[in-house]
This record gives structure tokens, C-alpha cells and sequence, in this order.
């Protein structure tokens, strides 16, 4: 017979302690997960139930009729008579009680654990003696709109054979335990065998003694093998943490770009994507989007899809070592305008990203409208005072004409300054809204000023301005750019509304933010399909509005643009009785940032 050394008895008695010890942890964790499991189907049997008395409840209208005794009925279609069906109302009072007759016995049951629970989760179940039966009950309840529903099982003719595991499981378990702890004296034995030779080598190796030549040096090709393993492994652990460190760093700089992007495997399965992504992509797709993984199922990127999979089919990269193939296209869509463009990558990865341009290409659409706008109405006065002038030069007028059209130059070269100026207005406000002055402003004062100056124009239109506003209404704003709001209000009455007229402005409401006017003339108001459309620039509406009555095109275009810079808004309408009326609001503070 072989004999055991000691360290290989030490080896063997640790190695079957430690063994065991884990194989009771692995028992008693698998004891209460076979319990959970068990309670589980439980539960799931029990909604089941729930779920067919709240339908029950609701189809039949139980509470809303007071036809409390259907609940029999209910009972008596459930076959398991283990089960006990219980209808709580909001209050805790028990409205209806399988077991028993008289419900309105029974005591309040508003603070029953499985009930209180059930308010905070999403069912609530306890383990109990029934205060009423006094017999062992597992309670679930769900709480719904105006009452709760709670199903019981006795203990022991039903809840017992779910919640307590079976015992050959456990018998099995045990078996399995022996079993091991054999296979592990065994295999212990041998690894103690291994560990007494290499010991017995190491002995001999140290004291220069002579060893057999077919032992093996498990000390030494273990000792380097394990350290070799163990640098490895330490190697492999830095270079993981450094990628989880950029892809972190990666991820938050993707968070943190206006554009939407996404990066997909060469399988189209998404690497990573920001937030961008999804909703910009949302603002393209006709149904809702939830991942980047949908992406492809969107119609309108259909053109990025054959170029991606022009590559993933192909060796495409072999071909461009160097240049990334990318292709770019641009989407309209509701209004909107966004920016789609993709990357392929050496390793058949590639990139996509979206972009709203909506606000530049709109700019640039709106400059180059306007560009083309204000050279029109350059063109018109340079032509006019070039025109005057050469007949001038040339010298084929009297004193009378001559003086006429130096006359005429001049009023158009009046035209072209005041132009310039309000195009000047219009572009500062729009780019450099910052370098307007912030202060407290009087608009009584303010406006009465301008009622003195347009004294003259008034009375030559025969108008009658009225201003309804107390002395002492002060707002935050920019003087100048208030001073333009009603100064053009009052000069478009006077050229387009008519002679013989009233108009009014007053000052209406007032509220925690913002501050309310009114401001409308009797003339002869604007036609509908013209209407929504006279705060946009050099557009002139027909019939008696046009450069014969002088003006810019600019003046309600500035108005519009001056009361949203005080964080308003203004509206038009024509009136009943006649004329245009204004709707708009100044807030008490300019939302502008001061420098």
C-alpha cells in the first residue's frame, strides 16, 4: 500500500474543507434560488388570477353597479378551491371575501403588509396567519384605480408545494456533494503526489543531490509559466483599463458634439452612438425610433445604404490604402434641413453622422434672398440719382428743371441713406444684438416724444393718434431700438393706412413677465393673403403701397425684429370696422446678455 505523506494529507484534508465549504454555500444559494424560482411561479400563478378578477371586475362593472354578489359567480368559475379571492376598496375596507359570508365583518385591511406593499411596488405579497380565518394564508395583491385585489393560497394544501423545495431535490444535492467530495480526495491525492515531487526535486535541486531524470520540474516551469502568466495577465488588465479609459473619454466627447453620430460594425451592429443620433434621425423617421439599431430601417438614408454595402460586399479598402471613402447627402424634411454623411473604415467599419443645418442653410437662403433684395432696392434710387445728374452734366435743362431734379436726387439719395440705415439695424440686430446698451427705459415718455415729432405728418394725413398709457410704464430695454418699434408703427400708418383716420396705442395688461399693447389706425387695412406676410423684408403689399409712398420695405421688419430682441411677439389682424391692429408684448427685462 501506498503511503499518504503529510503534506499531501494536509493537501487533501484542505482541499476537501474548502470544497465542502463551497458545496454548502452552492447548496443553500441554490436551496433559497429553487425558493425564489418556486415563489415565482407562485406569484405569476396568483396575477393570473388577479388579472381574471380585474377584468371580471371591470367587464361586469362590479363597483360601479354595487353588484357585489357577482363576485360568486368569479369564485365559483375557479376551480382551485385552494385560492381565496378578496376586493379591498381604497380605504382598506374589505368589499367582498371568498371565505367569508359577511365581509362587512371583517376588519379594516388598509394596512395588511401584502396591501401596503403593493401601493409601493408592483404587487405586494406576505407569508401569514389570517386575522379573520386564522388560518395560514401566501397573500399577492395589486393595487388598482379605486381598489386592490387580492388572491390567497393556503399554506398547506397550496402555497407549501411552491414555496418549500423538494426534498429529493435536496437529497439529490447531497449525493452530488459526496460524490465531488470523493472526485476531490482523488484528484487531490494526485495533485498532492505532484506537489511531493516537486518538492522532493526542489530538495534535491537545492542540496545538489542527484534526482531521477524522469521527474518532472514543475517548481521552476511553474515558477516562470506562472509569473510569464501573471505579467501577462497584468499586461492585458492596464491595456484594458486604458481602452475603457478612452472609450469612456470617447463616449462623453460624442455626447458633448451638436452633431449626431454613430459608429457600426462591418455586421451593422452599432459600436457606439450619442444621443444626437437618436434624435435627429427621430426628426427624419416617419415612425418612432428608439435605438441606433433602427437606423437602417429608415427610407430616407436609402443612398448611404448602397454605399455602405457597395463596401462591405467588396475589398474595397485594398483599393484606397490611404483615402477614406466617405458620401454625403442632404435631407429635407419637415421644414428642416439635416446634413447625412458616412464614413467607411479600413476594417469595414464606418461611421455616420447627421446634422441639423437647418439654421445655416436658412441663413445663408435668407442672406442670399436679401442680398439679391437689397440690390434691387439700390438699384432704383442709384439709377434715379444717376439719371438726374447725367441730364444735369450735360446741360439741356433750365434753371427751373434743374433745380427739380437736384431736388429729386436728393430725396432719392434721402431714400438710399435711410435704406442703409435700416439694413445696418436689421444686421446688428441679428449679429451683434450683445452690443445694444441695457437701461431703464420711460415709454410713456418715449412714445409721447415721437407723437411730438410726426406732429406734422399727422396733421398733414389728418390723423388723430391717441396713446392710452401711464406716465410711469418703465421697462428694461435698448432706447434706440424701442424708439424704432413705434416709430415705424406710426410712419406705416401715416404713408399706407389713409387720410381722415384715428389710430390708437394702448397699453392694455401687464402680467409677472411681459407687458401688453394694442395699436391699430380705422384706414384702409391690408388684403388677407398679404397680411402674414408684411414683417418680411422689401415685401410691399399692392394697391397703394408701394415706392411711390416712399419708405424701405424694412420699417415692420425692424419692428418685429426690435420686440423679439425684448423677448416678445407681435401679431396683425384686420379690424371689423377697418384698418390694421397690433398685437405685441415687451418683457419688463431684456433677455440679452450685457458685455
Amino acid at each position: 500500500m501506498r503511503t499518504i505523506s503529510a503534506y499531501t494529507r494536509k493537501w487533501i484534508v484542505f482541499a476537501v474543507s474548502f470544497f465542502l465549504l463551497i458545496a454548502v454555500v452552492l447548496m443553500v444559494s441554490e436551496f433559497f434560488h429553487e425558493r425564489r424560482f418556486r415563489i415565482n411561479v407562485l406569484n405569476e400563478k396568483l396575477r393570473n388570477y388577479v388579472t381574471i378578477t380585474q377584468r371580471f371586475i371591470e367587464q361586469q362593472q362590479v363597483l360601479q353597479t354595487g353588484r357585489i354578489a357577482l363576485m360568486d359567480s368569479l369564485k365559483q368559475m375557479i376551480s382551485d378551491e385552494t385560492i381565496r379571492i378578496t376586493l379591498i376598496d381604497k380605504e382598506g375596507v374589505v368589499l367582498y371575501d371568498s371565505e367569508v359570508e359577511n365581509s362587512e365583518t371583517m376588519e379594516n385591511h388598509f394596512h395588511r403588509p401584502e396591501i401596503q406593499e403593493s401601493l409601493r411596488e408592483e404587487f405586494g405579497t406576505s407569508l401569514r396567519v389570517s386575522g379573520t380565518t386564522s388560518i395560514k394564508y401566501y397573500y399577492y395583491a395589486i393595487s388598482y384605480t379605486g381598489y386592490f385585489v387580492r388572491i390567497s393560497s393556503r399554506y398547506d394544501t397550496g402555497a407549501r408545494e411552491f414555496i418549500q423545495p423538494d426534498r429529493i431535490f435536496i437529497m439529490f444535492i447531497i449525493l452530488i456533494i459526496l460524490v465531488a467530495a470523493f472526485t476531490v480526495i482523488l484528484v487531490a491525492d494526485k495533485f498532492g503526489q505532484s506537489v511531493s515531487t516537486l518538492r522532493e526535486f526542489t530538495m534535491k535541486a537545492s542540496g545538489n543531490k542527484p534526482f531521477d531524470d524522469k521527474l518532472v520540474f514543475p517548481e521552476t516551469e511553474l515558477g516562470n509559466i506562472g509569473q510569464e502568466i501573471i505579467e501577462i495577465y497584468r499586461n492585458l488588465n492596464r491595456t484594458k483599463e486604458e481602452l475603457l479609459s478612452e472609450k469612456t473619454k470617447l463616449i462623453r466627447h460624442l455626447n458633448l458634439l451638436d452633431e449626431g453620430i454613430a459608429i457600426f460594425s462591418k455586421e451593422k451592429q452599432v459600436i457606439t452612438s450619442n444621443t444626437h443620433f437618436i434624435r435627429f434621425i427621430n426628426h427624419i423617421s416617419d415612425t418612432r425610433v428608439f435605438t441606433a439599431d433602427e437606423f437602417f430601417r429608415i427610407g430616407d438614408f436609402a443612398p448611404i445604404f448602397s454605399f455602405v454595402n457597395k463596401y462591405l460586399e467588396g475589398d474595397h479598402h485594398e483599393q484606397l490604402p490611404e483615402v477614406l471613402p466617405t458620401y454625403e447627402i442632404t435631407l429635407v424634411k419637415n421644414g428642416r434641413f439635416f446634413s447625412a454623411k458616412c464614413i467607411v473604415f479600413q476594417d469595414k467599419s464606418f461611421e455616420v453622422s447627421v446634422n441639423d443645418v437647418t439654421k445655416p442653410t436658412k441663413r445663408k437662403l435668407l442672406k442670399q434672398q436679401l442680398t439679391e433684395n437689397i440690390a434691387h432696392e439700390l438699384k432704383t434710387p442709384v439709377s434715379s440719382i444717376k439719371g438726374f445728374l447725367e441730364t444735369i452734366l450735360e446741360g439741356n435743362t433750365d434753371e427751373a428743371r434743374t433745380t427739380d431734379y437736384l431736388r429729386r436726387a436728393y430725396s432719392q439719395s434721402v431714400r438710399l441713406a435711410d435704406l442703409i440705415n435700416d439694413i445696418s439695424l436689421l444686421t446688428k440686430m441679428e449679429e451683434a444684438a450683445n452690443l445694444y446698451k441695457i437701461e431703464p427705459v420711460n415709454l410713456s415718455e418715449l412714445v409721447n416724444d415721437i407723437a411730438g415729432e410726426i406732429q406734422p405728418q399727422l396733421a398733414a394725413c389728418t390723423v388723430d393718434l391717441r396713446i392710452v398709457m401711464r406716465s410711469d410704464l418703465t421697462i428694461s430695454g435698448n432706447a434706440g431700438l424701442l424708439y424704432s418699434v413705434f416709430r415705424n408703427l406710426f410712419d406705416n400708418t401715416i404713408a399706407y393706412a389713409g387720410t381722415g383716420i384715428s389710430a390708437q396705442l394702448e397699453h392694455y395688461m401687464s402680467d409677472e413677465d411681459f407687458h401688453y399693447f394694442s395699436y391699430f389706425d380705422t384706414g384702409v387695412g391690408v388684403p388677407d393673403e398679404d397680411l402674414m406676410r408684411i414683417f418680411e423684408r422689401f415685401y410691399r403689399v399692392e394697391k397703394g403701397r408701394d415706392r411711390k409712398k416712399g419708405g424701405t420695405g424694412l420699417g415692420l421688419a425692424i419692428v418685429k425684429n426690435a420686440i423679439q430682441f425684448h423677448r416678445g411677439d407681435i401679431s396683425v389682424k384686420n379690424r371689423p370696422g377697418g384698418g390694421l391692429e397690433f398685437l405685441f408684448t415687451l418683457a419688463h427685462e431684456s433677455g440679452v446678455s450685457r458685455e
